[in-house]
């Protein structure tokens, strides 16, 4: 396909961006207030790909809000913005700043009360009753913007973009939901938008009519917030104005958190429902996103005339070098962000507080760990890997990067190990292409994988390995035991219908009944997967889990809410804090982890999701676990190891595939 659309150069303002790629603002948590080497490193390694704009994550102007990132609130910001430019411009990747602030979402970190147009609590809010901004808080925060937008100048980096959308202070000003003020800033729809052109004619009064300033905008995507076409009618304004150099349509809020970061159940483009309307009457330049994934789409996008820009956000964090690999024609070796949200947003909102990617492991680790830093050994070793799903490929693959001759054996007839199973569940296909990436790599580097080989000792060793790394993965346990319960087994755990998630995504539905009971004892995607494979097939779901919330594990990745939206279409009940008394032949007694009670629900399929087993037999034949001699280095990872995620798995198999000189054993 052609890419003559997205490779053509644009001009914003008087600046010429080299051609439409963009990658778009979105958080990294790598620093906290000033600009660090990480951040740097990490966006340096985008710009070597050919990327023709990047704009950078959300920036603190003033401390009324939370810092989560840059802070430019005073002079000292300068001196990393110019860092950030001096290491990306070389490359030819211009670099907007992104000027913040969180309003109601984002109190600041003292504790006290963010603010907002009025004191509607938000959603989403740490302190969530925020304080109605005076006219001189609204003047301040004006001033903050354009003082933080002329550091940004003085800097050396090329443009801004003020944040007008995503539920953030200007956007709770914009929508009627949450602006309920009676003066000169609240009502119709010019005093709700009063707060945002007095900022950008601040910030352009301050850089001058020659610098590039424009802003994103998203709809409320709730019933009686903004809409995309009142959104629209901002955008009109700002550009009559003549105020602004380019518009960022986006789509979501607080109100409906996931539509901004869709997962694997949403389709590339799916933003586009709201970006259009908001977009349709800007005569500047204009942008979009929404999971795509390869410059195809994104050139298909502007082909069609949606915008004249497209972002690759996840797509660009999960593969560096999407746009050169992609130029010169290896766009199938382009690494595939696989939409699961589990690095990037849950990294970033779970305790870990930094962005991760789970197929890319070297994702915030690029001054150390970015694959163009390896250098082949002139040592080569012989690498025996035991087990072909992701940890073990990926295993194979860093080894056969950095030149060693690496056999993998594989026991099924397919490479992909637990994910051939995962991916056949609703809405995880995309799950696989990772691991149809991964196969398509070892062959192309040359590993011999050997299929339909169970290899035991005697078959390891005789290969005469310098390294053994297993990664044999794990099974469901099936014993009964339910993880608050251990003192005993489930009464009727050995039925014939009693089954394993691994079975029962195998089994034709109709073989299933007309109810089915799952038991998540786990709490991450495995047991929705099951559930809505079960509604889809039209049986009556009751799904039950000893925790005290829905698949607590996957909540920061946005994906618990859209999958419950989906089940209660169906016969799906769900109770927490419970778990399953006994099961007889065609029904199951529930109770509670907490309390007395029970009741009986009809199951002709019972689904148990518990922790699995680590297949550890290879390993404890090769010695592991013990001291004894051996002519051979033994790294045990992935489920191997302990039953965990893909995200531990792909960072585990690619750091023990890192082998760069001959071990003493």
């Amino acid at each position: 396909m052609s890419l003559k659309q997205i490779l053509e150069p644009i001009t914003i303002n008087k600046l010429e961006i080299r051609n439409r790629i963009v990658r778009p603002s979105h958080g990294t948590s790598y620093c906290r207030g000033a600009i660090n080497e990480t951040l740097i490193a990490y966006h340096e390694e985008r710009a070597r790909s050919g990327v023709g704009l990047n704009i950078l994550e959300a920036t603190r102007v003033h401390p009324s809000t939370a810092s989560h990132g840059i802070n430019a609130e005073d002079d000292s910001v300068i001196a990393g913005f110019s860092a950030l430019a001096k290491a990306c411009q070389p490359h030819g990747m211009a670099t907007f700043v992104q000027l913040w602030h969180g309003g109601h979402r984002w109190a600041p970190s003292t504790g006290g009360a963010g603010l907002s147009a009025s004191d509607v609590p938000c959603p989403q809010g740490a302190v969530p009753v925020p304080f109605a901004m005076t006219t001189q808080q609204i003047a301040e925060i004006v001033e903050a913007f354009a003082a933080a937008a002329l550091r940004v100048k003085a800097s050396g980096l090329e443009g801004i973009e003020l944040h007008f959308g995503h539920g953030y202070l200007f956007s709770q000003f914009f929508n009627p939901l949450t602006n309920r003020r009676d003066d000169d800033y609240g009502g119709s729809l010019e005093n709700r938008m009063r707060f945002a052109r007095e900022t950008f004619v601040a910030v352009r009064d301050r850089v001058g009519q020659d610098y590039p300033v424009g802003f994103r905008l998203s709809d409320t995507h709730l019933e009686g917030g903004l809409t995309p076409e009142e959104g629209g009618a901002i955008v009109k304004q700002l550009c009559d104005d003549g105020l602004t150099d380019f518009v960022s349509g986006s789509m979501g809020s607080p109100y409906d958190i996931s539509s901004m970061l869709a997962c694997m159940d949403k389709s590339a483009g799916w933003m586009l429902e709201s970006a259009l309307p908001i977009l349709r009457h800007a005569n500047v330049p204009t942008m979009v996103c929404g999971r795509y994934r390869t410059l195809e789409e994104g050139n298909q996008v502007i082909k069609d005339g949606h915008a004249d820009m497209v972002g690759f956000t996840r797509a660009m964090i999960a593969e560096p070098d999407l746009v050169a690999k992609t130029i010169r024609g290896d766009a199938e070796r382009v690494r595939p962000c696989i939409a699961c949200n589990q690095g990037c947003v849950a990294g970033i909102r779970s305790s870990l507080q930094r962005m991760l990617c789970t197929v890319n492991p070297t994702v915030g680790f690029e001054e150390t760990m970015a694959e163009r830093l390896i250098v082949r050994t002139n040592q080569p070793q012989r690498i025996v890997i035991v087990g072909g799903g992701p940890a073990g490929m990926e295993a194979a693959r860093l080894a056969a990067l950095h030149g060693h001759d690496v056999v993998l054996f594989e026991a099924q007839a397919n490479l992909g190990g637990a994910i051939n199973i995962a991916k056949r569940a609703p809405k995880l296909a995309t799950i696989g292409d990772i691991t149809y990436w991964l196969e398509q790599e070892v062959y192309l580097l040359g590993v011999d994988v050997r299929l339909s080989t169970y290899a035991d000792e005697s078959d390891i060793l005789a290969e005469k390995p310098d390294v053994v790394i297993v990664a044999t993965g794990s099974l469901p346990r099936m014993d009964g035991l339910q993880i608050a319960l251990p003192t005993q087994p489930i009464p009727g755990y050995d039925r014939r219908h009693v089954l394993s998630s691994h079975d029962v995504l195998f089994m034709p539905p109709q073989t299933l009944g007309k109810s089915a009971v799952v038991l998540d004892d786990v709490g991450h995607y495995e047991a929705i997967g099951v559930a809505e494979y079960l509604v889809e097939a039209g049986l009556k779901v009751t799904y039950v889990t000893r925790h005290s919330s829905f698949a607590p594990l996957i909540e920061q990745t946005l994906r618990t809410g859209p999958a419950l939206s989906r089940l209660r279409r169906g016969d799906f009940s769900l109770q927490v804090g419970g778990k399953i008394v006994s099961i007889d032949e065609s029904t199951c007694e529930i109770g509670y982890i907490d309390g007395p009670g029970t009741h009986t629900v009809p199951a002709d399929t019972v689904v148990l999701v518990t922790y699995n087993r680590a297949m550890t037999d290879v390993y404890r034949a090769l010695g592991g676990g013990t001291n004894d001699p051996r002519p051979y280095v033994l790294k045990q990872i992935g489920d191997a190891e302990a039953p965990r995620d893909l995200l531990i798995a792909m960072r585990e198999g690619n750091l023990a595939g890192r082998i760069k000189e001959r071990a003493n054993v």
